[in-house]
């Protein structure tokens, strides 16, 4: 008997320490994400007060695996909406990994000097996105789900899952040297 209740006594403190730990870190988080959010009186989308290095750092980090990059640029409404919808439009019933993946095909393609260096640029560059001429981009704008712009904004906060892939199929990998498959897409660099 006594036994019981020194281990529902144990369980109790563990369940209460655990819940201040979650309140704890959602205060900090929450303090800093609202810290973030006003500079010199301007109010800026916690997305863009990031971090910046310069690019011999950032290689030396990459190589050695200590830095996930997040996106290095302000991002509007508009185009946080237009990569919510393509994502959906491309990759709406691939899970949150998969609108993950898609992602980073667009953001890539805007770091690369290959590429448009816009959001738009990159979704509205001709034949590179079905839903785009298909209609299927049109019939996303109404059903975008939360999932979408989770996915996308952990791409955009935490960091991208793959920093070279640069084209995704459904039909193998048409462009690109072949880099993987998840689901129902081939992806490449």
């Amino acid at each position: 008997m006594r036994r019981e209740i020194l281990n529902e006594v144990k369980i109790i403190a563990f369940v209460t320490l655990a819940g201040m730990a979650v309140f704890a870190s959602m205060l900090l988080f929450g303090l800093r994400a609202k810290a973030a959010t006003v500079r010199d009186g301007i109010h800026t989308p916690v997305y863009a007060a990031l971090q910046t290095v310069d690019r011999g750092e950032l290689a030396d980090m990459r190589n050695a695996e200590e830095w996930v990059e997040p996106w290095t640029c302000p991002i509007s409404q508009n185009d946080l909406d237009l990569l919510a919808a393509i994502v959906y439009a491309e990759a709406g019933d691939q899970g949150h990994y998969g609108m993950r993946l898609v992602c980073d095909v667009i953001l890539n393609r805007v770091d690369s000097p290959a590429w448009p260096n816009t959001i738009p640029g990159v979704v509205y560059q001709t034949n590179q996105f079905s839903p785009v001429f298909d209609g299927g981009l049109d019939r996303a704008w109404s059903r975008v789900t939360a999932e979408c712009y989770d996915a996308v904004l952990t791409e955009l906060q935490c960091g991208r899952i793959d920093y070279g892939i640069q084209y995704f199929s459904m039909y193998g990998c048409q462009n690109g040297q072949f880099a993987f498959q998840y689901l129902d897409h081939y992806f490449g660099y």
